[in-house]
């Protein structure tokens, strides 16, 4: 009775809402009934309630929800008899209608898999011949082209080949397709850099990180004939922290640092297998380009984690910028002066450290457009001066040293 009252009173209604009401309601009257004892609620409940509802029927059916919902609370569902239990079976069968019979499946038969082939000589004479028949296959494919992609028979083939080529891929988005004009390049962009670089790591970096305890668990982690390369550069891309590879890549290349003299004593020699340099150098004087030494460590072990689609998408762009700008198909398509130099420095922002530079670098080389005098204007937009320029943009500040005045 309170709560038809108060529910009803436009008093009460001014300093609490209708939520607010029934949740103050619902907590009053569990109390209640909760002391007024659960048989008796039982018992009220199987005759609808009729002993506790006051009177007045304008808001009986108000009252009924409210106190059903707390008996379903305090007691659970109602319970149905057998004969209502059967009837609201039989109800909700007719619901559901007749099932309509599945389609029907030709049934094929799965041929046979071939052993993988790491495991082919595991299987006796049987998987000896299948792995001649394969190997016989794969060489006739490659004879006449066909064959695209080398398959692995062990881990250290594929370790060493999937790394080599992830880090190629990447080089081949910097290096220039035309003569280098006499001017030394930059590493990076140099044609013969990739070939050099493999061999450093084919010499200097890859066969001792599989020596490590964490390389050769992986070795042994997944069949590596099926999950192929795909998961080494699953691992490659994944997180920074418990990294086997990138932590044991690092490693190998911090160990080419040249050993620090403790006091009182000399430098400990460096060990030729920690010595990468001289085989840069030699490459570097065939090739004119500058050769990469201690300062450029980070730039690169980071070779592996550029994202090679990230670099493609940027080129595109740049490309596109060039065409708009100094070379548009009509005036529609004629770009605002200073398009192509702002889409630089956007992606020198975007890019890890020294990216930017570089494939503005390339640009100069690509587009005939972008002489001596537009690379100078560039530079100045990584400074204020030279110190901050040379700070900012070390190798671009050289390159454009070489260019002259």
């Amino acid at each position: 009775m309170l709560r038809r009252l108060t529910m009803h009173d436009p008093e009460a209604r001014k300093w609490a809402s209708e939520k607010q009401l029934n949740v103050v309601f619902q907590v009053i009257l569990s109390k209640t009934i909760e002391r007024y004892g659960l048989p008796k609620l039982k018992l009220a409940r199987d005759r609808n309630f009729e002993p506790l509802l006051p009177a007045g029927a304008d808001t009986r059916e108000e009252d009924l929800r409210v106190l059903g919902e707390i008996a379903t609370q305090l007691l659970g569902p109602p319970q149905m008899s057998e004969a209502e239990s059967t009837q609201a079976g039989f109800h909700a069968l007719l619901a559901r209608g007749a099932l309509a019979p599945p389609p029907r499946v030709p049934r094929t038969q799965i041929p046979s898999r071939e052993p993988p082939p790491l495991f082919a000589a595991q299987l006796g004479p049987a998987a000896d011949k299948q792995q001649l028949r394969r190997m016989t296959q794969l060489h006739q494919d490659a004879e006449n082209g066909e064959g695209k992609e080398s398959n692995f028979t062990d881990f250290p083939s594929l370790f060493d080949d999937t790394l080599c080529t992830y880090a190629d891929k990447t080089l081949q988005l910097f290096r220039i397709s035309g003569s280098s004009r006499g001017v030394r390049l930059p590493f990076l962009l140099a044609p013969d850099f990739a070939q050099v670089y493999r061999d450093v790591l084919k010499r200097h970096v890859l066969p001792q990180m599989r020596s490590t305890r964490a390389i050769q668990a992986l070795g042994q982690t997944y069949n590596w004939a099926d999950v192929g390369g795909e998961k080494l550069l699953e691992i490659i891309q994944g997180s920074e922290v418990n990294n086997p590879i990138l932590h044991n890549w690092d490693g190998r290349w911090a160990s080419f640092r040249t050993p620090k003299a403790v006091k009182g004593r000399k430098a400990a020699p460096q060990k030729p297998e920690d010595n990468p340099w001289p085989l840069f150098r030699e490459d570097a004087t065939k090739g004119n380009y500058e050769p990469p030494g201690e300062a450029h460590i980070i730039l690169l072990q980071d070779i592996i984690r550029f994202e090679a689609d990230a670099l493609a998408k940027c080129w595109r762009e740049l490309s596109q910028l060039y065409t708009q700008e100094f070379a548009p198909s009509g005036r529609m398509d004629q770009a605002r002066e200073g398009a192509f130099r702002d889409g630089i420095m956007k992606w020198s922002a975007k890019l890890p450290d020294y990216i930017g530079e570089h494939l503005a670098m390339k640009a100069h080389f690509e587009f005939e457009r972008l002489d001596a005098d537009w690379m100078r204007k560039l530079l100045a937009n990584f400074g204020k001066n030279d110190s901050e320029r040379r700070r900012n943009a070390p190798f671009l500040s050289e390159f454009v040293l070489q260019l002259g005045y």
